[in-house]
């Protein structure tokens, strides 16, 4: 009996379950860029400038300067976004979990339908955003501490300033020290524009998606627009990209490799260029070219690159692996793997013979120096006299010691135009204590907290008029000078009403020092002077709203124990009275 389930054991181990190895933590990457955007990693000091397909891990910060843009894409295909002036932490990369902690700027989120629940976490300095599937969202952290959170589609849970509540679309959400407003949409503004029209450039349905595994659809869009899939006998279905501009084209070769982590990693430039890279194998088909083979089901793991390495002298090489060739890796990466640092590996050059090695560019070989430097690959070496006879199979990447330029997916000699953020380096282990997972147990019925009508005088529908939220409570001393409050338009009546003057833009424009009176009242609010108009104003306005206009919905949350101490308070004075509604009932 004892050798049967040692029989048993054995096979189990030699042949693991599909379920065992369908696991994969993938980084985020560059999608696009706009002007020059920086990251920077743990270990560097550095703010290095990326390049699109660079892998974006945990602990590692990007900075995105005034005038540049940028666009990552998470592991499971959904989309973030910053602008100009932005930075912002990656805190975790799990398996089915990414944490990502906005530091300043403005942020907008573009989920997917595969989107988990709880799957995603945008913390910023007092708010934490749990966007659902299907979501459209944008978080914009202000210079008067206030943060906003607006969803044109789907929903988010949302919890700040000891409120939690679930935002929904055509909602948004203002949360400052001791006040909460749930409020109607302002007009779009360019940042919001521009994300707009890159969400209609997404391919909604995909004809790769068949042909792909689950963990990596999400990558389906790009191939599809780069590529077409030919079925070939003893591999079924493989993609072969029709945008190549060369005849001698290979893979690993329009790019370079990176010294990140603890390995070398292939930063493809290539707009299509990650999935192909960092999963699946190569091959070469006759009249076709070279197709990749995307991973089966159950061994889907993405890897730095995927090829064999040689070394010879001052040179190294490499050749894109064939299916069923085994990878040398740092780690585990799946069936046809071997983890170098647990197990001892004694190769020899009549014993490993790559298939691809042999393929016209299936071998590529450069000067040490060059590959350290990032220095583009000109002359691919194919054809009977690919390999030179001196050159040894690697066993993993090359152990060569990586300098500055290593480390940078493109090279670049001048430094950055403008200075860097002074951003104090946390670890990620402490940013992560300051900001844990939040796990409610359902956030689609978590209720919001009770919302305390408040009564004023209805506001005139006339000229609208800048108003600023930022209330001193009673009791407190003279307030410090505060930046530019919120600017909206008054509340609507069910009467039709003129539409609001100010955009997002004017959030950011000072305002006259408020100064609170030595008694215990709230102090009244001032105006923007006649005679400085705020910025833009008049620019980017929807036009008047119709006669059947829905009023705008606007409330306090407010936490169970501010509730108490309002009791019995005069409503503070405000520069104009506006009306207040309660919530409708959800």
């Amino acid at each position: 009996m004892q050798h049967v389930l040692w029989i048993v054991f054995m096979l189990f181990i030699a042949i693991p379950p599909s379920w065992s190895l369908a696991g994969v933590i993938s980084p985020a990457r560059v999608h696009q860029q706009v002007g020059d955007v920086y990251f920077r990693t743990p270990s560097d000091t550095d703010w290095l400038p990326v390049a699109i397909n660079t892998p974006l891990d945990e602990g590692d910060s990007v900075w995105c300067p005034d005038g540049s843009r940028l666009e990552i894409q998470l592991n499971d295909g959904s989309l973030i976004r910053i602008d100009g002036g932005s930075t912002m932490e990656m805190l975790a990369v799990e398996e089915g979990f990414t944490q990502i902690h906005l530091s300043a700027g403005r942020m907008y989120v573009h989920t997917v339908s595969n989107v988990k629940e709880r799957s995603l976490q945008i913390d910023a300095e007092d708010t934490t955003v749990l966007p659902a599937s299907r979501t459209r969202l944008r978080i914009d952290m202000l210079p008067n501490s206030e943060e906003d959170v607006s969803i044109f589609k789907g929903s988010a849970y949302v919890e700040g300033n000891g409120s939690r509540t679930r935002v929904r679309a055509g909602e948004q959400i203002a949360l400052e020290e001791g006040r909460n407003e749930l409020l109607a949409l302002n007009p779009p503004d360019d940042w919001e524009r521009w994300n707009l029209d890159r969400d209609r450039g997404i391919i909604r349905s995909s004809r790769s998606e068949a042909y792909l595994p689950e963990e990596i659809r999400g990558y389906a869009g790009e191939l599809d627009a780069s590529g077409e899939w030919v079925r070939v006998p003893d591999y079924g279905m493989v993609w072969r990209p029709t945008v190549i501009l060369a005849d001698d084209w290979a893979p690993y070769r329009s790019g370079r490799w990176i010294w990140k982590g603890d390995d070398y990693v292939w930063i493809s430039y290539e707009n299509w260029g990650w999935a192909p890279y960092h999963y699946g194998r190569w091959i070469v088909v006759g009249g076709r070219g070279w197709c990749w083979v995307p991973p089966g089901r159950g061994d889907v793991y993405w890897g730095p690159g995927y090829v064999g390495w040689y070394r010879t002298g001052d040179r190294v090489g490499w050749t894109p692996l064939a299916p069923g060739e085994t990878y040398y890796g740092h780690r585990s990466y799946g069936r046809n793997s071997v983890n170098i640092n647990v197990t001892n590996i004694n190769v020899r050059n009549t014993t490993v013979v790559y298939r691809n090695s042999g393929a016209r560019g299936g071998m590529t070989m450069v000067p040490q120096n060059d590959f350290l430097r990032g220095r583009t690959v000109n002359t691919p070496m194919s054809g009977r006299n690919a390999i030179p006879p001196s050159a040894a199979v690697s066993v993993g990447s090359p152990r060569i010691k990586p300098i500055r330029e290593s480390r940078m997916p493109v090279v670049k000699g001048t430094p950055p135009r403008v200075a860097p953020p002074e951003v104090k380096r946390v670890a990620p282990q402490e940013m992560r204590q300051r900001f844990p997972r939040i796990m409610p147990s359902s956030p689609a019925a978590t209720p919001a907290p009770a919302r305390t009508p408040k009564t004023a005088t209805p506001a005139p529908v006339a000229t609208p008029q800048v108003r600023d939220r930022k209330n001193v409570p009673a009791g407190q001393p003279t307030a410090q000078p505060q930046p530019a409050g919120r600017t909206t338009a008054p509340a609507e009546t069910r009467a039709p009403a003129s539409p609001a003057t100010q955009g997002r833009g004017e959030r950011r424009s000072p305002v006259p020092v408020v100064t609170a009176p030595a008694v215990k009242t709230a102090p009244a609010m001032q105006t923007r002077p006649q005679s400085s108009p705020a910025p833009n104003a008049g620019q980017n306005r929807r036009a008047t709203p119709s006669p059947q206009a829905q009023p705008r919905k606007v409330w306090n949350v407010t936490a169970p124990e501010q509730r108490n101490e309002n009791k019995g308070a005069p409503v503070p004075a405000r520069g104009r009275s506006e009306e207040r509604r309660e919530a409708p009932q959800r």
